[in-house]
């Protein structure tokens, strides 16, 4: 990863980095591994039969939270397009990671998030069971949740959800009807603007539904089957030069605790070495 680069919209250079993920090293592992955890299950693993570096198509939700999950474990300075990145406006340069997804006129990606709204309706199991892991049992407004997990179960959609380290919960009343939003990084809010991208939320209010991007129309909060997917379906990554840095950090850390570790283990051998001899000195009169 120290060499790795993402390949971005030749376009629209940006840093970080929007490109997708294709099966070259990095999307290679990820599918094993992903394959290796839904192995069996239909509509979520993966058997396409991809050549070296052809996008990872067939987008859907437990494909792409399985996705972000194995990059935060294993490649962390790369990761999963979020919503408030799509909505993300500079002053200066405008929607620059909306400028810049690869293929955005015909293509769809879901993003790292999923929508809960207050009523119950589609996905209801798995509507509650996100509500729980993210210590609610109820909401009153809509909610971006990111950062869950999904593994392998014994239900009708193959899945559920798992809590992971670090989920993040944005609420999100600007869902209760369609319009243009942009996420103002000085405030880190999401609020309504004319400059924004459209987003399109269902006007029942209900159930649990995937947040993804639909070509350039805009943000879908309406789509609630989480399994559905097609070859235009794309896993859009952002490569971020900070997730290197303090994933070097950390790996640093554990080097030098791992090294104090080794020092102390060897230092209680020496004693227990020394403390034998002279216990045997001590009853033999030899060294």
């Amino acid at each position: 990863m120290s060499t790795y680069q993402l390949k971005g919209n030749p376009v629209v250079p940006v840093v970080p980095v929007v490109g997708n993920l294709i099966y070259d090293e990095v999307g290679k592992e990820v599918l094993a591994l992903h394959n290796e955890r839904f192995k069996g299950v239909k509509d979520i693993e993966d058997t396409t039969n991809y050549q070296y570096t052809q996008p990872i198509s067939f987008s859907n939700i437990p494909r792409v939270l399985s996705y972000a999950q194995i990059l935060r474990e294993r490649f962390p300075e790369l990761h999963v397009l979020s919503p408030q990145e799509i909505l993300h406006r500079d002053p200066e340069k405008g929607l620059i990671y909306w400028n810049a997804i690869p293929q955005r006129d015909t293509t769809y990606a879901d993003t790292d998030s999923i929508t809960v709204f207050p009523k119950e309706g589609s996905n209801e199991d798995l509507r509650q069971r996100a509500l729980y892991l993210i210590g609610k049992d109820k909401t009153e407004v809509p909610l971006i949740v990111s950062g869950l997990t999904v593994e392998k179960a014994d239900n009708t959609p193959g899945f559920t959800f798992t809590k992971s380290s670090n989920p993040k919960v944005t609420e999100a009343p600007f869902l209760t009807q369609n319009q243009k939003l942009i996420y103002n990084p000085s405030s880190g809010l999401i609020i309504p603007s004319e400059e924004g991208v459209m987003i399109y939320t269902p006007s029942s209010q209900s159930g649990l539904r995937r947040l993804c991007r639909n070509r350039s129309d805009g943000l879908y909060a309406r789509a609630d089957d989480f399994l559905s997917s097609d070859g235009r379906g794309r896993v859009q990554l952002v490569q971020d030069p900070k997730g290197r840095a303090e994933n070097l950090e950390d790996t640093l850390v554990k080097q030098l605790q791992q090294e104090r570790d080794n020092q102390i283990k060897e230092a209680e051998r020496v004693a227990r070495e020394r403390y034998a001899g002279a216990v045997n000195y001590l009853r033999t009169g030899k060294l």
